[in-house]
Formats: C-alpha cells, sequence, structure tokens
C-alpha cells in the first residue's frame, strides 16, 4: 500500500491529475462521485475498505460501503463499534449520537443533512444519512472530524484501489476494542511483505446455524508470491461485540502479480464487520 504521492509519481501527467483531483474533492466533500464506482455496485464490494492499526476493516454484504455525492457512506453501528465509540439512541427524537472520550456528533437521522457537533455546533454532515435494507449509513468523513480523535487520508495502492487510511491523531488516545487486541503486531524476523493482499469483496450467508463469509482479494504486492509463503488472518465481530479468531493459509500455488483470490470460512454468529490482515512469511 502506498500514499497518494507516492502514486501519482508514477502516472502519467494527465493521469496523475485527474485521480488527484478526484481525491482533493472527495476529502473535502465535493459531489463528484468516484467513476470507478457504478451506482450498481455488487454486494459486499468493499469500494474503499478502511485501514487502521495495521489492518484493514471490512464491511460485509448489505453493511458493505458505498459512495454517495462523493462521501463514504458507512453503516453507522458497525463503523461506530469499529472505530470504537459508541452509540445512542434516542427513542423520542428518533435520532442517534456518536461519541468517543468527551466528543460528540448527535441528533443524526435519516434524511437530514444537519446534525449537533459536541452538543455545542450544529453544522451539515455534507450529505444526508439513508437508511437501506433497514441499515443506517451516514458519511464516515464528518463523523471521524467531530469526534477529534482521528486523522485519515485517502491512499492508492499499487493498482490504484482506494483506501481510506485511519490514525490517532497527535497526542489523542487510541481507543481498541477486544477484536482489535486479537491482532498482535506481525513479527519483523518472521514477515517478509505484510499486508500484500487487498480486500475487493466480502460476503456472507447463513448455512444451518452458521455463516459462511466468502472474502475476496487481489495480490497488490508488486510480485510473484511464491506457493505456501502467505498467511491470512480474520476477526469477526457480531452485533453484540463477540469475536471469532481465524488464522487462514494462503494459496497451495503460486499467486501471479494483480491475481484475484476466494476464501471462505465458517463463523458461528453472523457478522458486523470484519478485521482482516495479510502477510508473506520469510523462507524458511
Amino acid at each position: 500500500m502506498i500514499h497518494i504521492k507516492e502514486s501519482l509519481q508514477r502516472l502519467g501527467k494527465i493521469k496523475a491529475y485527474v485521480i488527484g483531483l478526484l481525491v482533493i474533492m472527495f476529502a473535502a466533500g465535493s459531489a463528484v462521485t468516484p467513476t470507478s464506482v457504478s451506482a450498481a455496485v455488487q454486494l459486499g464490494t468493499q469500494v474503499m475498505p478502511l485501514s487502521y492499526g495495521g489492518y484493514y476493516v471490512l464491511f460485509p454484504g448489505k453493511l458493505a460501503p458505498y459512495f454517495k455525492a462523493g462521501k463514504l457512506m458507512v453503516p453507522i453501528r458497525a463503523f461506530s463499534n469499529a472505530i470504537g465509540a459508541d452509540l445512542l439512541y434516542d427513542a423520542l427524537s428518533k435520532s442517534i449520537t456518536v461519541s468517543l472520550l468527551d466528543r460528540s456528533v448527535g441528533n443524526i437521522k435519516a434524511g437530514q443533512l444537519e446534525a449537533d457537533f459536541n452538543g455545542e455546533t450544529v453544522d451539515s454532515l455534507g450529505v444526508a444519512p439513508e437508511i437501506k435494507d433497514g441499515t443506517l449509513f451516514v458519511p464516515a468523513s464528518p463523523i471521524l472530524e467531530g469526534l477529534k480523535s482521528f486523522r485519515w487520508e485517502v491512499q492508492f495502492n499499487n493498482v490504484n484501489k482506494l483506501t481510506l487510511g485511519i490514525g490517532a491523531r497527535k497526542g489523542e488516545e487510541w481507543v481498541k476494542s477486544e477484536a482489535d487486541r486479537a491482532l498482535a503486531p506481525y513479527p519483523l524476523e518472521t514477515t517478509a511483505h505484510p499486508y500484500p493482499l487487498y480486500p475487493t469483496m466480502l460476503t456472507q450467508a447463513q448455512s444451518g446455524k452458521e455463516y459462511r463469509l466468502t472474502l475476496g482479494v487481489q495480490n497488490t504486492s508488486g510480485f510473484i508470491i511464491p506457493k505456501g509463503n502467505a498467511e491470512l488472518e480474520l476477526v469477526s465481530v457480531d452485533s453484540k461485540g463477540n469475536s471469532f479468531y481465524q488464522t487462514l493459509k494462503g494459496p497451495d500455488s503460486s499467486t501471479s502479480k494483480a491475481a484475484l483470490l476466494t476464501f471462505s470460512v465458517t463463523i458461528p454468529t453472523e457478522a458486523e464487520y470484519v478485521i482482516f490482515r495479510s502477510r508473506t512469511l520469510r523462507a524458511q
């Protein structure tokens, strides 16, 4: 994964200008929808996965984020849980408040542009929250801005895939959930190239009393991954905060550059979000 500046250096002048303009307008909340994302993307497509703490955060199936008027729309409950924020629903006003430490974004309602920021200011979210398949989606960037604890940027990898990189602001406390703590840092002595597989799709389907997660990835490492030299880790988190950790072996054959792969696993309960990371192993 590389940052925007590094990506643009490798593009032609015209393409660099267009992509750079797209990212600037997205970050500023412009009403431009990325042309690479159609209005009818396949269910579960990870149009721009979140990345923080050295891993991706994915939302499966109908919870997958999408673009609306240049904003990344995320499922508010799952998103709040994933970033370690608290969510409160007020039945009287039928509104939602997201809070973290001593900051909050409140009075969030479907179809309403304005929200209360820290109980002091009323400001626009840029795009009105909306309900899709019974789930309330909100624009991610105003929520992150209102909570003040985060910094973020749109990033490109070496095949121009988008990621929303999130980190803690300087001097701010990084709040981690129990699911986050399940993934210890990769040991450098056993890791050749961390995060070589980029998530493209995540779906889930009920199978008896369990659920079947299917994860699509692409080799965006820029090199061929040798047979048996990759490893994946998944932490599936349900709506009650229960997490289920799994380690998966990578493909049992050589993986070419930009190759698409699919992995399936069974989990005990329906996932609200999934933490994912991968690595290639050093030769023993």
